[in-house]
């Protein structure tokens, strides 16, 4: 190096590329939430059947959710679907049996958008139910079952702003993690099938536009 040079300085590696991707994975969520709220802007046009939670209510990461078997739940299993998600107390009799089989059943009937579209039990007091929940795992194929510590199904009831009136409940988490929108515990099946083919219809149209802006 000759006198008088200084050494050049590294590069810093700019957060545009980060924030692409951000932005790939959000985008079609956000779009969602949008005609949603907006249903006016859609072919089809109509306000949702379900109760929107607002503010959203995030699964905090404090909440300790474990497995059947013990093991720690893996949350990224939840990432980037649209989750039907059932809220259980400390049992499940005939009304959380019929929900299950509800949700499982609204999946199916979403047909190809049944590929975005993920089902968990959430028990919030694991201490009667933990026996069954594996048989009900393995009786509902595909369905994830989390568990949490009662400190933190406390806390999520709390969040929820119901307490233990929020049991019992349909809910629709969000790919970001978010429980976005519930249903009452009587509510019929085909409102949530509804509402799930609206955002999943929003997220399409989204994605093509997308595509056709690229062209």
């Amino acid at each position: 190096m000759s006198d008088g040079q200084t050494p050049a300085q590294p590069r810093k590696r700019g957060i545009t590329p980060l924030l692409i991707m951000v932005g790939i994975f959000a985008a079609p969520i956000i779009a969602a939430w949008f005609f949603f709220l907006n249903p006016q802007y859609l072919p089809t046009g109509r306000t949702n059947l379900g109760e929107l939670i607002s503010p959203v209510v995030t699964l905090p990461a404090e909440i300790g959710l474990t497995t059947t078997a013990g093991d720690n739940f893996d949350r990224s299993l939840l990432e980037g679907k649209w989750t039907l998600t059932f809220l259980a107390g400390s049992d499940c009799g005939d009304d959380c049996m019929k929900h299950l089989i509800d949700i499982r059943q609204i999946r199916l009937a979403l047909g190809e958008g049944s590929l975005s579209v993920g089902r968990l039990m959430l028990v919030t007091d694991p201490g009667a139910v933990v026996g069954m929940a594996a048989d009900l795992e393995q009786k509902f194929e595909g369905m994830q079952v989390a568990l949490a510590d009662a400190a933190g199904g406390v806390r999520l009831l709390d969040l929820l702003g119901e307490g233990t009136a929020g049991l019992g409940r349909i809910y629709i988490l969000d790919p970001m993690g978010n429980l976005m929108m519930r249903y009452a515990p009587d509510a019929p099946a085909k409102d949530t099938l509804k509402d799930m083919e609206r955002l999943l219809k929003a997220s399409k149209n989204w994605l093509k536009g997308a595509q056709y802006g690229h062209k």
